[in-house]
């Protein structure tokens, strides 16, 4: 099996201006604004075509059932690239924009990491897609996972595939469905997850699934849940695999300080100086348990090669408008705070 190679931004377009455009689209045939910003720029070009081969690729690996999803799944990426990129106006933005949304979706097809080794000649993840479109009685759903294909191996094969079972059902069964007069005339209702490996190795994987639900109310709402395998041990880690109590009260003090100065930031304009201060000391106060509670518990970490980060969803942590928070924590700071028992990644 061949080991993924983790490439840097630059590297990758350059990588990507090299890919196979067999299954890409005909630039003398683009009508849209976003097909023509496509082809004006060669990076995005060969974003796009090495998009296109990975879908060709991944495509007859799958399941017949799944083969229809994946078909689904990337049309309605389709409409998600233009709703995200479609708008801009000025050519380097949506260039940006592009290519970021791009990348991303290769990653997501190719089940490449965005940071470790890799798998090694371990088994490694495939997409796993759940696609369906609006209709009576029932929402929108875009699901974009991974798992280990056919029957699991190992304790932590089956222990990964299980979490990733109840999340999909999860959501089906709190955003699926909705009844006569939840919807306003004219309005659907929607959910999707997008997932992210953010580290693998032989030993280790871990993932992240950004979700977004809209159910007909005055906005959709979001957030993110992470799995984190130790693939030895055959199980999914839980804060009390890795760290002890104490460490526990190191780290949440560690993420208070970013994050009153990121609640600082964001509330910059609420009021003059000695008001936000106070905005900000109140928040702290009656948020301190609620970043001790995030911190220990390990579905909500974010595990990289170099880091961990804490993720915090709308609300957890202040109101609507501020968003979700994000605590990142050094490599350094880990390895201290694991002490004896060491740091899940080496």
């Amino acid at each position: 099996m061949l080991k993924p190679v983790l490439m840097s931004s630059a590297a990758l377009t350059v990588a990507l201006m090299l890919a196979p455009t067999a299954s890409a689209f005909d630039c003398a045939k683009a009508t849209s604004d976003t097909e023509k910003a496509i082809c004006a720029d060669p990076g995005v070009k060969a974003a796009d075509d090495a998009m296109s081969a990975a879908y060709a690729a991944l495509l007859p690996t799958l399941q017949k059932d799944q083969q229809a999803m994946l078909k689904a799944s990337q049309r309605a990426w389709l409409k998600l690239r233009e709703q995200n990129c479609g708008w801009q106006e000025k050519a380097g933005e949506k260039t940006a924009c592009l290519l970021e949304i791009t990348e991303k979706r290769i990653a997501y097809l190719s089940g490449t990491p965005s940071s470790g080794p890799g798998y090694g000649d371990s088994a490694r993840l495939t997409p796993f897609l759940f696609a369906r479109e609006f209709g009576k009685g029932h929402c929108t759903a875009d699901v974009s996972l991974y798992r280990f294909a056919g029957p699991a191996a190992d304790p932590g094969e089956k222990a990964f595939n299980s979490w990733v079972n109840g999340q999909t059902a999860g959501m089906e069964k709190d955003f699926g469905a909705y009844t006569e007069g939840d919807l306003p005339d004219g309005m659907s209702c929607e959910y999707s997850a997008s997932a992210a490996v953010s580290y693998a190795s032989p030993d280790l994987i871990a993932m992240n699934v950004g979700v977004y639900m809209f159910g007909g109310g005055a906005h959709g709402n979001y957030y993110t849940a992470a799995v984190t395998l130790d693939r030895k041990a055959g199980k999914v880690l839980a804060f009390a695999d890795v760290f002890d109590a104490a460490a526990a009260k190191t780290l949440a003090a560690a993420c208070t300080g970013g994050i009153r100065a990121e609640k600082a930031e964001r509330l910059e304009g609420a009021g003059d100086a000695a008001e936000i201060e106070k905005m900000v000391a109140d928040d702290m106060t009656n948020y301190g348990e609620a970043i001790g509670q995030g911190v220990g518990d390990f579905a909500n970490w974010l595990v990289y090669e170099d880091r961990a980060e804490v993720y915090f969803p709308p609300y957890a942590l202040g109101s609507y408008a501020e968003g979700d928070y994000t605590c990142p924590i050094s490599k350094a700071v880990l390895q201290k705070a694991a002490g004896a028992k060491g740091w899940i990644v080496p």
